[in-house]
């Protein structure tokens, strides 16, 4: 799962519950959720500015930030469904 906005982030938010709740409950990896959620809101914050002004690299540089830290944590997801 990747987005390339902020308003991709409800359809990935959602896939990832739904893929948390299948494993036992580990407070790190909702903590992960809730920090990626934090990035997202601050890439909401940036798209804003970057609508004020020309192309801003900053915009590309935190998508492919969240689009990692989803990734790590849809791994780490796997990793808890195989451990039980």
């Amino acid at each position: 799962m990747k987005i390339q906005q902020a308003l991709d982030w409800n359809k990935v938010s959602s896939e990832l519950r739904t893929q948390l709740r299948t494993v036992p409950y580990n407070p790190d990896l909702h903590r992960m959720q809730a920090n990626i959620n934090s990035m997202v809101v601050e890439l909401s914050r940036l798209e804003v500015e970057c609508r004020r002004r020309p192309h801003d690299s900053r915009l590309v540089t935190r998508v492919e930030e969240i689009n990692q830290a989803i990734d790590r944590l849809e791994k780490l997801i796997l990793m808890a469904k195989l451990m039980r």
